[in-house]
Parts: C-alpha cells; structure tokens; sequence
C-alpha cells in the first residue's frame, strides 16, 4: 500500500506539502492538491488515521508489552502503571510476548499504525536482537515515545526504569553469609537477559568479597520449563550446598516445597531466598525471605514517565532518562 514517502518521490513534492495537501491545508494551492490527491487515488493511497489522531494529541490509549502475566512481578506492574495512566486519562492496552523474540516482533509492527500514543516494554527472555531493535526505531520514527522497564536493552536509546539487579544478588549473598551459609547455590532462569547476567555478576562479586570460593556447580542457569528437582535434589543430599537464591518465583515455590520433602529442615540445613516478594512467600511455613522489587511503584513510575514523554512536559530536560528503582530485602523464617 503506498504511504505519503511514495506520493512523495512520485509527485516531487515534500512530504510536508504532501501530507498538508491530503488534509486540505489552506497553505497548499487548489492546483497542487489536485495533482497530489489525483495521485494518492490512482495508487488507493489509504490515510492512517490513528497517526493522524496523534498528531492532534488525540490518542489516549498506551500500550505495555508485558513477558507474563503469570509472574506477580508483572502483575504489580500493570496495577501501578494502570492507576497511573487511568489517573491522566489513558485508557492500558496489554500485550504479552510470552517470552518470544519473534511474538514481540510480531506486536511491534502492529503497533506501528499508531493505535498507541506511547509504549512501556519489558524485553521478552533472549538476547537483544536487530530486528527489535529496527521495529522499536520505526516506533520512534512515528513520534511514539518508548519507556523500557525491569528488562531494557543497554544498546536502544529510550526512557529506562529498573533495579541494580548486580547490587540486589549482592546483598542476598551477604546477608546469607550473616547466617553462617557458605554454600550458596544460584538458581536463575533468565540467565541469558541483561538482568540474569548482572545478578549472576553480583553472586560471584559477593562470593569474592566474602573470601568464598565460586563453584561452578552450584549456579544452575535454566531455561523456563527445565525440571530443577533433580539437580537441587542431588546437591541437597549430597550436603553439596547449605542456601539458594531463587529468581523467579515458581521456582522459588517448588524448591520451598522439594527441600521439605526430603527431609531437610529451612533454614537450618537449607536457607532460601527468593525475588519478587509473591503474596505466596509470606504464607507458606517456614514463610520465605524475599528480594522485593516494588513492582506497584515500579509500574507507576514507568507510566509517569512515559505521560510526561507523550506530553512533552518541560521538565523532561534530558534526552533519555535512566531511574533506579530501590529494592528491599524483606527476611522471613527461610533465611
């Protein structure tokens, strides 16, 4: 389907000229916009209107795009970010990539007709690739501000939220280390995201700090859906480990619930510690300690930022703006 850019090159006339002559602009002569319009049929050129929506600051709903909805992280998220957009008078359309490269791909395109007068995105699990970042630009290109959260990308230029993931692992080993724990395993399934990578950065630094040896076997890098139970099992029984730092909460669940089974006591023999604070880990017994990301506030902060970018607020000096969201250990019996 041909776009202005065609009528454009076709006509010589600039793109301004162009799309002012489309819209009946008294600036363009009745001549010129009968040559352009008489082009822009015989090719059944077709407006955007959601773009043209934008352009008059009409728009009003935003897009996330979200991995799951199945993680409680996320859940917090879209509750802080729904209050925050509802309060300014956006109405949150939620996408999820269901941790799929190609998925969030697919998503991105269609959001390219400017049904969204914004977009908050955290990356689905893989590493960063090209054509995400061709898709994001193209979005930026429409005028459609960008903010990434929790998951961002170091290399695409936006608005980004998120924690010191390296500090937050971090603090998980010396607090263990407190209680006396020496062996600490290391149990994450998004290993291959720039945030598996810098909490993996943050257990050995703390491991170091704390004159302790990294062991290989003990940092167990999964993908979603591997089965942990016989690995962890295995290291339990063996009394090959004495702690674990759980990333993501299913997981942290099923290990709660694998180390009392086979008779192990938390956290005398094994002491737990998991990320995201899930409602679950302070119900459980012996309720979990929990790395806690303050999602609610996370989602909030995230959908400020990205009204005041589709406002064009004047305190927004910067060009990008990077926040750093505090975290806070919350111990419980696990630990």
């Amino acid at each position: 389907m041909a776009n202005i850019n065609d009528i454009s090159k076709a006509t010589g006339f600039a793109k301004s000229t162009v799309s002012k002559a489309l819209n009946n602009s008294k600036e363009i002569s009745k001549k010129t916009k009968d040559i352009i319009k008489s082009y822009a049929q015989k090719v059944n050129f077709k407006p955007n209107y959601y773009a043209s929506q934008l352009r008059k600051n009409e728009i009003k709903n935003v897009g996330i795009i979200i991995p799951s909805i199945l993680n409680n992280f996320f859940v917090k998220v879209l509750k802080g970010a729904q209050k925050e957009f509802y309060d300014s008078g956006y109405d949150l359309v939620c996408y999820f990539n269901e941790e799929s490269p190609s998925k969030e791909k697919q998503i991105l395109k269609k959001l390219k007709n400017g049904s969204v007068a914004g977009l908050l995105i955290s990356l689905a699990k893989n590493p960063f690739s090209e054509n995400i970042t061709k898709n994001l630009l193209e979005l930026n290109n429409f005028n459609i501000p960008i903010v990434m959260f929790d998951r961002i990308s170091k290399e695409f230029k936006c608005d980004k939220v998120y924690i010191d993931n390296y500090q937050s692992t971090f603090e998980c080993v010396k607090h263990l280390v407190s209680k006396g724990k020496k062996k600490i395993a290391l149990v994450s399934q998004i290993h291959d995201t720039l945030i598996g990578k810098e909490r993996y950065n943050g257990y050995v630094e703390a491991l170091k700090s704390e004159k302790i040896n990294f062991d290989k076997e003990l940092y167990l890098p999964l993908d979603i859906g591997d089965a942990v139970e016989s690995e962890i099992t295995k290291l339990c029984l063996n009394k090959s480990i004495d702690a674990i730092i759980s990333i993501e909460q299913q997981t942290t669940v099923a290990l709660h619930n694998l180390i009392l089974n086979i008779g192990l006591k938390i956290p005398q023999d094994i002491a737990i510690i998991g990320f995201t604070n899930d409602p679950i880990f302070k119900h459980v017994k012996p309720s979990i300690t929990s790395m806690d990301q303050h999602g609610e506030y996370f989602g909030k902060l995230s959908a400020k930022l990205l009204v005041d970018r589709i406002q064009n607020k004047p305190e927004l000096k910067k060009d990008y703006i990077e926040e750093k969201i505090p975290f806070s250990l919350i111990q419980r019996e696990s630990s």
